[in-house]
């Protein structure tokens, strides 16, 4: 096994024995069925507190709530339209083939 992934193997097996072992307790405390639903709000608490943190680190790397997923539109979260330029001439492309020289080929410009 390769050594990165043993960190992330140990927290995944640490979560799902909290988990089961949270389950047992909160079901030999409240019963079966409000164990059950306890169990089942703490683990949809845990799955949003990791993604919270998760599209923390995401900010932290210089994405943003568009580019991490939340956004819509194709503008690739920075609200403006890509502009091609093609590789042959130059030329700035509207379409899929440049009116210059009628190449298929383009760069995108950020």
């Amino acid at each position: 096994m390769d050594s990165t992934l043993r960190p992330v193997l140990k927290r995944q097996l640490l979560v799902i024995g909290a988990s089961l072992g949270a389950g047992l307790v909160f079901a030999y405390f409240f019963g079966f069925l409000i164990g059950l639903a306890v169990n089942i709000a703490v683990m949809i608490g845990i799955i949003f507190y990791i993604r919270r943190k998760q599209l923390g680190a995401l900010r932290s790397l210089g994405f943003g709530n568009e580019t991490a997923g939340g956004g819509y539109g194709g503008g690739g979260g920075f609200g403006g339209k890509l502009k091609y330029v093609c590789l042959s001439c130059g030329a700035e492309v509207k379409g899929a083939r440049c009116g210059r020289c009628g190449s298929n080929m383009k760069k995108p410009l950020f």
